[in-house]
């Protein structure tokens, strides 16, 4: 009987930075969906939640198991399913970031990951300004100002916590470091 030897585990196609980039941004969205932390970062930082007084959705989507406070399982799905966007979007940015441009530098890295939450903070709150303009009845140019609107603070979000992927980006070995040495006896 032949054994099984160990095989690392990989996604076929996938770097060590895009899955150490979507793991950051599946934290992210962890993290935002508990409430001690969503509690203790609307009560310190008041300011955030600006946005959201005007209709605008707060902070990247949270992750979650259960409804918040009044919220239905509708609005949960709608989160949860913005919270997906958010780490394929940033997968995918930063896929192709490495695709393009396998040779990349270090500071190159730490950007592709940074601008790869911009991108994916925008895409999801895109989505969720759509929900919020589907949920206030809003017209045709309501469901655009709202998917818009939503777009923007997401993209500012994503701004302010890119740093956090695009280190991970950057911690990441590249696979660049030695090269396999021939055998002295020429095999």
């Amino acid at each position: 009987m032949r054994q099984l030897t160990r095989l690392p585990m990989r996604l076929p196609g996938t770097e060590r930075a895009v899955a150490a980039v979507a793991g950051v941004c599946l934290l992210l969205a962890l993290l935002l969906g508990l409430t001690p932390v969503l509690t203790s970062l609307t009560a310190h930082e008041g300011t955030t939640l600006v946005p959201s007084a005007l209709g605008a959705p707060f902070a990247l989507p949270s992750l979650r198991a259960v409804p918040l406070g009044s919220t239905g399982w509708a609005q949960l799905l709608c989160e949860d399913f913005a919270a997906a966007i958010l780490v394929a979007v940033a997968a995918l940015r930063t896929r192709r970031h490495l695709r393009r441009h396998p040779e990349a530098r270090r500071l190159r890295r730490l950007l592709a990951g940074w601008t790869a939450l911009i991108a994916a903070g925008g895409a999801s709150g895109a989505w969720r300004g759509l929900v919020a303009a589907r949920m206030v009845d809003a017209g045709p140019v309501g469901w655009l100002l709202y998917a818009t609107t939503g777009a923007a603070f997401g993209a500012v979000w994503g701004l302010g916590l890119g740093w956090l992927p695009g280190l991970a980006a950057l911690c990441v070995p590249d696979g660049r470091g030695r090269q396999p040495t021939p055998s002295p006896s020429g095999d």
